[in-house]
């Protein structure tokens, strides 16, 4: 099974000053995020399970990719090139909606 894409609806009173995010879901459950860090520029993140300690109770942390990319569409297309080795080599946390 394959990552799907949600874009976030901006919604409010300052809706346009807000970044776009998508979020990258598989088998229908959050997994990862791709986010605007600037004009023009794009990271993808993923959730990544880790065990949770006394200082940091959270079950799982955050990693980033180094590449940025210039469009949602190239990240998006980034993350269909590599799914496979993605879920291979990270054990993602998955959110409940």
């Amino acid at each position: 099974m394959g990552f799907t894409f949600k874009k976030h609806k901006k919604e409010g009173r300052y809706r346009s000053f807000e970044r776009d995010m998508t979020d990258i879901k598989l088998k229908r459950k959050a997994c990862g995020l791709i986010s605007e860090i600037d004009f023009d520029k794009y990271c993808i993140s993923f959730a990544v399970k880790r065990e949770p300690t006394g200082s940091d109770p959270a079950p799982f942390k955050w990693i980033y990719f180094k590449k940025i990319f210039k469009n949602e569409t190239k990240a998006r297309a980034a993350i269909k090139k590599f799914e496979k080795e993605i879920q291979e080599k990270y054990n993602l946390h998955f959110f409940e909606d």
